[in-house]
């Protein structure tokens, strides 16, 4: 039973669409969100280790609001506020609150734009595979699989204000498009594709010169070399050297996992193949999903790492959102810490929806 199970869920890994479900159900407008504690092992609750990441806490997230899942990529502001962005291009916005167990003035809405379908006969499939924001300017930007592109969102996320199918990202397979997305404090963009291949190892990567939703914007190529069998899904800058890469990985046998890694941003160059040096690994007997979102925010202790699990509109995954302390490197276990683990090198929402209590 328990291969059946792991056979049915690599369906939805594999199945070349961006989610799979039956007739549609009756539409459920909720803006419910209700959150639940889960453990980092449920077979050792006093685990909080894992690499050079402590757990802090972790939550399964619900909805009876269908739109609510496919979390692919998520922007972290100030005082526990979150944005998801569903691969189905719908937002799913609230605050955190640890203590009570609640999620506060929780938001469901679809973003106000997105590619337009290919034909007329297409159904819409807008895809949001990565997500940014800048909180100097309140802007964000939007990554497209299928239809490749860059969108740019305004600081209340109402309007689109700039949209770019730049050239290099057409010949990306149709599923392997804008999975991770970087924008530099210089304001260049970093845009990874999670299949294309690049000639000199890894997949390709676009370094860009500017905003890459603006047309005028130029690119060069690169190379990124995710883990050994693992699929890159998110990134998230650390510091002004530095980013954090998060990786997954399916098989029937060994079931989900995921990998994150850090990366020097000098590694980023036109024509380099770049690598990042794992740092954490998330296998069971460890809580863990399709990880595919990633934030950093940090408090007066140091960088704190969210990473958010992507299920696939399917009943057999789950919505979780995991809380890290990213420990300093000297902290790190040379060996591997704690039991199954081997350390290894409609409406658009208006403004005020964004702000926490």
């Amino acid at each position: 039973m328990t291969r059946f199970l792991a056979c049915l869920s690599l369906f939805f890994f594999l199945v070349p669409v961006t989610y799979v479900r039956g007739p549609a159900p009756a539409t459920d407008d909720s803006q419910y969100i209700a959150i639940e504690p889960v453990a980092l092992d449920a077979g050792n609750p006093d685990r909080t280790r894992v690499g050079r990441l402590a757990f802090l806490g972790g939550w399964k997230i619900t909805s009876d609001n269908g739109e609510v899942g496919g979390i692919s990529s998520m922007v972290a502001l100030p005082d526990n506020r979150f944005l998801m962005l569903s691969d189905n291009g719908t937002l799913v916005g609230f605050t955190l609150d640890e203590g009570r167990l609640r999620a506060i003035r929780p938001f469901i809405a679809p973003l106000p734009d997105g590619p337009p379908k290919p034909n007329e006969f297409a159904r819409q499939n807008w895809d949001a595979e990565s997500f940014l924001h800048d909180p100097g300017t309140g802007q964000f930007w939007v990554g497209y699989e299928h239809q490749h592109s860059i969108w740019r969102y305004g600081s209340s996320l109402s309007r689109k204000e700039a949209a770019n199918y730049p050239a290099e990202m057409q010949d990306w397979p149709e599923n392997g498009g804008a999975e991770a997305m970087l924008r530099l404090p210089d304001g260049r963009f970093l845009v990874f594709s999670e299949s294309a291949k690049y000639a000199a190892g890894g997949y390709q990567a676009l370094l860009f010169d500017a905003d890459a939703s603006e047309t005028a914007s130029k690119a060069a190529a690169f190379g990124y070399r995710p883990p050994e069998g693992y699929n890159l899904t998110d990134a998230a800058l650390l510091d002004d050297r530095s980013a954090l890469m998060l990786h997954r990985r399916f098989t029937p046998f060994e079931g989900v996992s995921a990998i994150l890694s850090i990366v020097q941003i000098a590694e980023f160059r036109p024509g380099n193949v770049a690598k990042s040096i794992p740092i954490a690994t998330l296998k069971s007997p460890i809580k863990v999903d399709n990880m595919e979102a990633l934030a950093i925010t940090r408090d007066a202790e140091g960088a704190l790492v969210w990473i958010a699990s992507d299920d696939n509109f399917s009943t057999l995954q789950e919505t979780l959102l995991l809380k890290f302390r990213l420990l300093p490197n000297k902290a790190a276990p040379k060996k591997g810490t704690g039991r199954g683990e081997k350390q290894k090198a409609g409406a658009s929402p208006g403004f005020s929806t964004f702000e926490s209590d």
